[in-house]
């Protein structure tokens, strides 16, 4: 990978030509067509009479080399007038063609070369090789996505490999996910078309949405998921980097696809959500092998959202063994799997939090009778806490149990216009104080102002609060 990475930044496109080339090999081995190419200016055209008197060579060499770099198509010559001791007198100049210009850029370093010209000359090398890459897919029969996919993953690998890897303090294990906003009239009776106007396009995903309010409330976190090698993967990695999230443990999967949710908005405000997935879509961890192990060991609290049970399950054992404070919120597609599936993850579990909706669906799959909350509590967690949007969120902490309704100068104050992600503020917020040492009492108010803050604002990433923004509507 060093050796890669090493290597000169442009590639050199050689004429096909026998003769050409020749011509250009014998200017290169050349000490005069060395020293012409290294003093001629790639922006702007360069006068023979200022080579004459710049190289130690004689005039006739030159002048010689000149004529042979024409012909290679290197340089192309002109006449202009130009006022020499009172006098009209026309001067040559030579400026280098595309090919002279990148001999020239391979002979300099990148520093000695503007902005302007690096980037127009990448622009027309990736021209030239992109379609030398579409004739010979054509040629050869090659998919040509598997270059669109080694691009965006060079690209991603490179944007990861930039990013701090700031010590945690908690670890959060989930899902990453594009958010795309569209609105309906209705949704469509069967063989019915309906028109879906995709209106914007946010970053989300439970586990990235806790991460990134994390790193807002200025809490050191890494987030370990899988992303594809895509442009929704460029659109999420850059809102971790944006936000400062450690990506050291984050996966990025050639032929696979990010995933993708659809967040419909109908006539009324209300609001419907759909994942896209597809069979190759890069959704969490799926190995314990793939986890970066001492990123649980720095951190404090050890955050286990969307990830696949089995290994979900090794996770919390593992920070549980480590003395670390597990939390575990997995969200309603895995409590409809029932108690029996996810009790492996809730025995190692300190803090469950789970909504109404979700909580309704574990009762109902569960082959085990689950009634109440000290039924789930029997499979380990000390601590549940059952969120109830605006009506606030009820915890149980062993034999106790208490009501928390959200402030009503909070509902008063915060208009709702998208409830996207206010679940996951509202978890990163309580983290938030729970690490500073403060009281199930205290975490939960300053929860409640970073959900209803959260709500409203549209987006889930974009919405989250940062930690004065809390304080300031906190008294």
């Amino acid at each position: 990978m060093e050796l890669e990475r090493d290597v000169w930044p442009y590639v050199l496109p050689f004429p096909v030509d026998v003769k050409k080339r020749r011509l250009v090999w014998k200017i290169l081995q050349s000490k005069v067509g060395m020293g012409i190419l290294a003093r001629l200016n790639v922006e702007k055209p360069t006068y023979q009479k200022e080579l004459i008197k710049r190289l130690p060579y004689s005039n006739k060499s030159i002048i010689e080399y000149l004529k042979l770099m024409v012909s290679a198509k290197i340089v192309e010559q002109g006449m202009e007038k130009a006022k020499i001791r009172e006098r009209n007198v026309w001067v040559k100049w030579y400026k280098p063609t595309k090919l002279g210009r990148w001999l020239i850029l391979f002979l300099k370093s990148p520093r000695e070369i503007s902005e302007e010209t690096l980037k127009e000359t990448v622009e027309e090398l990736f021209q030239i090789y992109s379609a030398n890459i579409v004739e010979f897919c054509q040629k050869y029969d090659l998919d040509i996505e598997y270059f669109h996919q080694v691009l965006d993953e060079k690209f991603l690998e490179e944007w990861k490999r930039e990013t701090p890897e700031i010590k945690p303090e908690v670890a959060v294990f989930g899902s990453a996910s594009l958010d795309l906003y569209g609105s309906i009239e209705r949704l469509p009776k069967p063989d019915e078309t309906a028109y879906i106007e995709i209106s914007d396009v946010y970053p989300g995903g439970m586990g990235a949405n806790v991460a990134v309010a994390l790193s807002r409330l200025g809490v050191p976190v890494a987030f370990i998921t899988k992303i594809g090698a895509d442009h929704a993967g460029r659109l999420l990695l850059e809102n971790f980097r944006r936000n400062k999230v450690n990506l050291s443990n984050l996966k990025i999967e050639r032929g696979k696809t990010s995933l993708q949710t659809l967040i419909l908005f109908d006539s009324e405000g209300k609001r419907r959500i759909m994942v896209l997935g597809r069979p190759n879509t890069a959704i969490s961890i799926t190995s314990p092998e793939e986890i970066d192990w001492k990123l649980l060991k720095y951190s404090k609290i050890v955050y286990i959202g969307e990830t696949f049970v089995e290994v979900a399950s090794t996770i919390a054992d593992f920070a549980k063994n480590l003395g670390k404070i597990v939390i575990y919120r997995p969200g309603v597609p895995y409590l409809k799997l029932g108690i029996e599936r996810i009790k492996e993850v809730i025995e190692h579990t300190e803090i469950f939090i789970l909504n109404e909706i979700g909580w309704a669906e574990l009762k109902k799959n569960s082959k085990e009778k689950i009634s109440s909350i000290a039924d789930l509590q029997r499979h380990g967690p000390q601590t549940i806490i059952l969120t109830k949007g605006m009506l606030g969120c009820e915890i149980w902490d062993g034999e106790k149990h208490k009501i928390y309704p959200v402030p009503k100068k909070l509902i008063k104050k915060f208009k709702i216009v998208d409830a996207t992600g206010a679940g996951d503020s509202f978890s990163a917020a309580f983290i938030k104080k729970l690490l500073e040492g403060g009281s199930f009492e205290e975490a939960v108010r300053f929860a409640q102002v970073a959900a209803c803050i959260t709500c409203s604002r549209f987006g889930a990433s974009p919405a989250f609060p940062t930690l004065e923004e809390i304080v300031e509507n906190l008294s």
